[in-house]
């Protein structure tokens, strides 16, 4: 029994763990939602540190590194799918809320770094609201490839295959959220709008 939690295979193992096709979906939104939100990041840092290539560097930077390796890490710690899908459902509620509390959080550490720092605010500044505002719920989506590989390897002879097919829907997933954002729901509906879609 206690091999059975510890492997993930709990009460929800039949019902999540059964159909791969919903596992392999997980991990399309997951990689569409990581680059919609860091397209919207860019659109929300604009007004106030510009778009410049240093602000990009941040963006990319700390939401790509640091995110996928702590996430990496916390899915080692807990494959369990239950928690895995809090994890995204805690990503979700937070993405959503970002549009509403967004510019006072930037607001706010700007005043903060410029208090502290003389030179290179720009840098410091967009670090510190990347790191507040965006790193935690793409960290939490950073746990979705992981965790997906242990869910879905179950012969070792095609763990190639498997990591194979779900880097493929990532990719997949990435280019869409790329593309999306940038020429349909940004110009439609706006940054705030995008965020609550791709939240969803």
């Amino acid at each position: 029994m206690e091999a059975a939690s510890a492997s993930g295979a709990g009460p929800l193992r039949p019902a999540i763990l059964r159909n791969k096709w919903f596992l392999y979906m997980t991990e399309f939104f997951a990689g569409m939602s990581v680059m919609a939100v860091e397209l919207g990041a860019s659109r929300l840092l604009a007004p106030y540190f510009s778009s410049s290539q240093v602000v990009w560097t941040v963006i990319i930077g700390t939401i790509m590194a640091l995110g996928n390796v702590l996430g990496g890490r916390s899915a080692d710690k807990n494959p369990d799918p239950a928690l895995l899908y809090r994890r995204l459902l805690i990503a979700a509620v937070w993405i959503a809320a970002i549009p509403f509390v967004g510019k006072y959080l930037i607001a706010g550490l700007s005043l903060l770094v410029a208090y502290f720092v003389t030179r290179n605010f720009l840098v410091w500044a967009s670090l510190a609201c990347c790191l507040v505002i965006f790193v935690f719920p793409l960290m939490l989506l950073g746990t979705v490839t992981p965790s997906l590989a242990k869910f879905t390897m179950e012969d070792l002879d095609k763990n190639g295959e498997t990591v194979g097919r779900l880097g493929a829907l990532n990719t997949i997933g990435s280019i869409i959220g790329t593309f999306l954002p940038t020429f349909v729901t940004i110009p439609a509906v706006g940054t705030a709008m995008t965020f609550l879609i791709f939240s969803g």
